[in-house]
């Protein structure tokens, strides 16, 4: 357990640098062909930071584990809103674009509609499954024909250089990300296992937890940089490339069932996307009180589930 420990702390360090490498490269790069820092956020920086989820789900459901993918994509968006937005609020105030209003509102929308039909039907089948990687790729294509900078792109002939150098740090920040956040996970669940904690609960806080923190390390990088936007567009996209993708490549693997401790923690999610929505469109602002509120809510939440 004593080695567990140590590469559970060698692997956040490893996470903490290439997750900056991973932002640094994602924001020169999108200013480099004239995207938008929070478009950069939702496409490429959210589905980077999501592959954790992604490998964890489709690998326990290939595995024969389909409760720990539904409590890893549950407990991971969970942890996005309360635990990344608000800790990357506190450590700096993100002042809202309102032009990203309507894709809160989408984000709550996907959220509410897959987690009703999977508290009906009570499990997603491998057609359900490719439905929401086909709605996966409806969202992408429409946050790029809304969020287009209007800006000319500049000729790639003039920088080509800065842009091989942009997508290299890119490159090779994802990498590091994916492969510290393997290591932190594997030991995570070993840990977690030698202190006889349930699979359900592994899944929704610890599993969870590491698969997320990816997303807290570059949302607090990224907060420091003061690019408010990308944090805003990695917690959204993240937890849309969750929800489509990570569900719906497991469910193509196995049928995912919905556990009996996953039904209250699904209108959890819900509940705080919607609250997203509601600190957009009226208050404009993600300050240092909201981050406190989403922690305390974070805070809560891991105590629901152990108590």
């Amino acid at each position: 357990m004593l080695m567990e420990l140590l590469t559970l702390i060698l692997s956040a360090v490893f996470l903490a640098y290439s997750s900056d490498w991973f932002t640094g490269g994602a924001s020169r790069l999108a200013k480099a062909v004239g995207v938008s820092e929070f478009l950069i956020g939702v496409t490429v920086v959210a589905v980077g930071t999501s592959l954790p989820e992604i490998v964890v789900s489709v690998y326990a459901a290939y595995t024969g584990n389909p409760e720990l993918a539904a409590g890893n994509v549950v407990g991971s968006n969970i942890t996005n809103i309360a635990l990344v937005l608000g800790a990357a609020c506190i450590v700096s105030p993100i002042v809202i674009d309102r032009s990203i209003y309507r894709d809160v509102k989408i984000h709550v929308l996907i959220l509410a509609i897959v987690s009703c039909y999977f508290l009906y039907a009570g499990r997603l089948t491998w057609m359900a499954g490719l439905l929401l990687v086909i709605a996966y790729g409806w969202y992408i294509r429409d946050s790029y024909v809304r969020h287009r900078s209007t800006h000319p792109v500049p000729e790639i002939g003039d920088n080509r250089k800065d842009l091989v150098r942009h997508l290299g740090q890119t490159i090779a920040g994802g990498i590091g990300v994916f492969v510290a956040c393997n290591f932190l996970v594997d030991a995570a669940v070993v840990v977690a296992s030698e202190l006889g904690i349930s699979t359900t609960a592994i899944g929704l806080t610890l599993v969870a937890l590491g698969t997320s923190l990816p997303e807290l390390a570059v949302s607090i990088t990224a907060a420091r940089k003061k690019w408010g936007m990308m944090i805003i567009g990695n917690v959204i996209g993240s937890n849309i490339a969750n929800i489509l993708l990570a569900l719906g490549i497991g469910a193509g693997f196995r049928t995912i069932p919905l556990a009996g401790a996953i039904v209250d923690n699904v209108v959890l999610m819900v509940f705080l996307a919607m609250a997203m929505v509601i600190f957009v469109g009226y208050r404009g602002v993600f300050d240092r009180r909201v981050g406190i509120l989403f922690i305390t809510v974070y805070v809560a939440f891991i105590a629901m589930i152990f108590m």
